[in-house]
């Protein structure tokens, strides 16, 4: 068998060895840096996944709260109730019975308010003032007219009204 001369002497030997085992040592020291590498980019993939599913979940629930607001603030805009008091029912000596009476009657003539948006309640307020004022309510045989001293607008509508009795 014919072997080359440069392999003859121990020098090159050792040289083709060394570049043997350097290519091998390379190979095995670029596998286990890009393996580094990956595991590390593997590690920060998750990481951003995560955060991203958080950010995600908060996002939604951030919505969901907004569209919770807008329902209650929907809410808050309109006419839930409508509350009459009477300034004078003591002074004249009108019953609990009688004052629970009239503001059942109070309120069938506002029924069509409640649920109505503010802003156009508050534009038709003396309609609402000519309604109460404009009706005589009998009771028990006593006729009573009212007369609106104050209407306050808000999610409620409160009415406060002086009772005369008619004959």
């Amino acid at each position: 068998m014919y072997i080359p001369p440069q392999l003859r002497k121990r020098e090159w030997r050792r040289f083709y060895a060394g570049c043997v085992f350097g290519a091998i040592a390379g190979y095995v020291l670029f596998v286990f840096i890009n393996d580094q590498l990956h595991e590390h980019l593997e590690e920060e993939n998750i990481q951003l996944a995560s955060e991203l599913n958080e950010l995600e979940a908060k996002y939604e629930s951030l919505l969901n709260e907004e569209k919770e607001a807008d329902e209650e603030k929907n809410e808050i805009l309109t006419i839930q109730e409508i509350v009459p008091t009477y300034t004078n029912a003591k002074t004249l000596h009108i019953d609990k019975l009688t004052q629970h009476q009239l503001s059942s009657m109070v309120k069938d003539q506002l029924q069509s308010l409640s649920g109505e948006d503010i802003e156009n309640i508050s534009d038709q307020s003396d309609l609402i003032i000519a309604i109460i004022e404009n009706k005589q309510f009998v009771v028990e045989d006593f006729t009573y007219s009212l007369t609106v001293e104050r209407l306050i607008i808000s999610n409620q509508l409160q009415l406060h009204l002086s009772i005369t009795i008619e004959n």
